[in-house]
């Protein structure tokens, strides 16, 4: 890990290193100044590295020279009383990441779902939990349905453990947050072109002007064709444009403007369904869909504004206020196993007797948020202890309008389960049958009091209270519902650090879901209460080799009590309760092993049961989608100054795809190499090799029952060819 990819705050315009690192040692106010969407200092421009152990350039030099690559300590976070993993620009272009999902393979404790009915786009369980409420964008919540690309994100951010504290409702598991690119001090002109398997084109471009020297422009543009390999008929394109500027740079007065396009036309992959417990063996490249028919579309619009001032070294203030806009539209088929009129083929039929019926959970509509927040931060002393205050105001408002579809399944023909017409005849034009509406405000006022005890001892105490008043609605069926959240999110975390290398933590928390989660499910049963859970961690983190090399610990155990599954016939509604426990242990080691030598691994061991449930068969089995064992490893080597040789791995444990742990996806291990070679100060070509096995492996799962299920395989071996460029 380097140091241009320390945490958030380290961002031109924002706050001086210095001042950054001395807030990091504050306990928890770090997890603020990580997710305060005030970008690490950005690496773009880096050419020629300072490797760990070599004098660096300081915060100011970084900004005025350019093609100054800064590396050093893994320092983020070193006292936080919380898990986190940082993903930095440099990790992501080693491995050829260009999404937000395939960034997350270096986190090993989260797992990728398939969703129908309205659960689309980006959805995960992080730590065995379900997070579709739980990815940020520069600190502030990002509730649409759609695929994030990187092109214009400096660094990923992955809190793990309840985190409502400060980021209120849906973050049980923790919270993901993008933190964007954002004006630089000194001209760049940057970007890359790539190709390869599964008829890849990608292009980037990054722009950056400064106006004045204190204020910046700086523009990212990104256009992507692609396929995935082994899966021949699924196809992906999208385009993006990103536009930051930047007023009162390194001032004490900052406003910043960020403006976020991305569309996306799509036809998706619902994989392969299960025959008897297990995906079935047929060919991978099988696709049971319609090739001519099925789209998945997406238009998100974006526009943040963040002012800052410090009126003091001791008092700062900021306010963030967000409007954002997504229309999107699933029209799909997906593998069933029946229709409303037959039944499931029993256990050992033939494969080459199974046919396969096209299921057709096709919705689309627009979601709107508008969300302010504003913090005050100060420092003071009380006796002999010092204190680091946040105290803020968030005041947000959300609303959700779906158009549900007739489904297709009983008039559309099947397929052979062998070998499908992906060319059949597309269904009847689509006809509504469910237009819900979901509105939602929230207060929340909250501080969080990070002290000093002394030396080697700080506390951090929070307190956040929410007040969440949500509405559903479907006018064709005239229902309706209406609910009122009222919560309060503790948290508290006791650090000992014997030095400056060493930190120990012991900490709780708490986090919460309202009735009417995610504003795109409504309650069954109007006496449905809130989900919440509650978790205890303890935790190392060490810094070894001169600082190069960061290791981290934590074990945990989180209990979560009224989750909630959606109504397979009716993903409008929500059925039954169950209560989970997860116990876990995390492991993680980033950083320079040598000078030329990089690491980036962790380990995630997850004991995760359900522990009460409407479905007695349930009760005591493990929680689906959620493997016990998970590794990733990525490792970098530089035998010279312009050759780069990398390597890394992916493993992930057997997992159940269903409650009553019927079904499951079996083990897999994948493994990727790269080697960059750096022509001049201005250009570097990389080749990418992904599974290199061209291991069948499963990414997604989706499993509502024995006729509503399916796996997505993951990408076969994939080669891609990238040149960067940078002036």
């Amino acid at each position: 890990m380097q140091s241009k990819d320390l945490p958030a705050g380290l961002r031109p315009g924002s706050s001086t290193s210095s001042e950054i690192l001395q807030r990091l040692t504050a306990g928890s106010l770090a997890l603020s100044m990580l997710f305060a969407g005030t970008a690490a200092a950005d690496d773009t421009s880096a050419d020629v590295s300072t490797k760990p152990g070599k004098p660096k350039a300081s915060a100011d030099e970084a900004k005025t020279l350019p093609n100054v690559e800064v590396s050093g300590s893994p320092v983020q976070g070193q006292n936080t009383p919380q898990a986190i993993d940082t993903i930095g620009k440099k990790e992501m272009a080693e491995q050829g990441v260009v999404r937000l999902k395939d960034a997350l393979r270096n986190v090993p404790g989260i797992t990728l779902n398939a969703g129908e009915g309205g659960s689309h786009g980006d959805s995960l369980n992080l730590r065995g939990l379900s997070i579709p409420d739980s990815f940020y964008l520069d600190g502030i919540r990002d509730i649409g349905l759609y695929q994030r690309d990187v092109f214009d994100v400096n660094e990923i951010a992955v809190m793990l453990g309840p985190s409502s504290v400060l980021f209120g409702r849906g973050s049980t598991a923790g919270v993901i947050n993008q933190v964007s690119k954002e004006p630089l001090g000194s001209p760049l002109a940057a970007g890359s072109l790539a190709f390869g398997s599964a008829d890849l084109r990608r292009g980037t471009a990054d722009f950056n002007a400064p106006i004045s020297d204190t204020a910046g422009l700086r523009v990212n543009v990104m256009d992507e064709r692609s396929g995935v390999a082994e899966r021949d008929l699924v196809n992906n394109n999208r385009k993006g444009a990103a536009v930051a500027l930047a007023f009162g740079m390194d001032t004490a007065t900052r406003l910043n403007l960020d403006f976020l396009h991305q569309d996306e036309d799509n036809r998706p992959d619902y994989g392969i369904p299960f025959i008897d417990g297990a995906p079935a063996k047929v060919d991978r490249r099988n696709y049971y869909g319609l090739a001519n028919y099925d789209r998945n579309t997406n238009d998100v619009n974006i526009l943040t504004s963040r002012f800052e001032h410090d009126f003091s070294p001791d008092l700062s203030f900021s306010n963030t206020t967000r409007a954002a806009h997504y229309d999107f539209q699933y029209i799909l088929t997906t593998p069933n196993l029946a229709n409303d009129f037959t039944e499931v083929p029993p256990p050992g039929t033939p494969l080459s007797d199974i046919l396969v019926y096209r299921d057709q959970p096709s919705s689309g509509g627009s979601q709107t948020e508008y969300v302010n927040r504003s913090d005050l931060t100060s420092r003071f002393h009380t006796g002999g202890v010092e204190h680091v205050l946040v105290t803020g105001l968030e005041l947000s408002r959300e609303s959700t309008d779906l158009m549900r579809y007739q489904n297709g399944v009983n008039d559309i023909p099947p397929t052979s389960l062998l070998n499908p017409d992906p060319f059949d005849t597309p269904p009847t034009p689509l006809i509504p049958y469910a237009l819900p509406q979901s509105r939602g405000t929230d207060v929340s006022a909250y501080a969080v009091d990070s002290m000093a005890l002394g030396p080697h001892w700080d506390f951090d105490a929070g307190l956040r209270w929410d007040r969440f008043d949500s509405s559903f609605s479907e006018p064709l069926s005239d229902s309706a519902w209406k609910s009122t959240d009222t919560v309060l999110s503790p948290r508290a975390a006791l650090i000992y650090k014997p030095d400056d290398t060493q930190s120990y933590y012991v900490s709780y928390g708490t986090s919460y879901n309202p009735v009417i989660e995610y504003l795109t499910l409504a309650p069954g049963d109007d006496g449905l209460t809130p989900e919440k859970n509650s978790s205890w961690e303890i935790g190392a983190k060490l810094r070894v080799l001169g600082g190069r090399l960061a290791l981290t610990g934590a074990a945990f155990d989180t209990r979560l009590v009224n989750a909630r599954i959606s109504d397979p016939d009716d993903p409008g509604l929500q059925e039954g309760t169950f209560d989970q426990r997860v116990k876990g242990i995390e492991l993680g080691a980033q950083g320079y092993i040598s000078d030329r030598w990089e690491l980036y691994a962790g380990y995630t061991h997850l004991n995760d049961r359900l522990t009460a449930s409407t479905d007695p068969l349930a009760i005591g089995r493990f929680a689906p989608n959620t493997p016990n064992n998970a590794f990733s490893l990525w490792t970098t080597f530089e035998p010279t100054d312009e050759w780069v040789l990398g390597a890394g791995l992916n493993y992930m444990s057997h997992r159940y795809a269903d409650t009553e742990n019927t079904a499951g996806l079996p083990a897999y291990t994948v493994f990727n190499a790269m080697a960059s070679y750096k022509v001049d100060d201005h250009w570097k070509l990389q080749v990418n090799l992904d599974n290199i096995a061209n291991k069948l492996y499963f990414n997604n799962v989706y499993y509502s029952g024995a006729d509503e299920n399916h796996a997505v395989p993951g990408a076969g071996r994939t080669l891609i060819f990238t040149a960067d460029f940078h002036y």
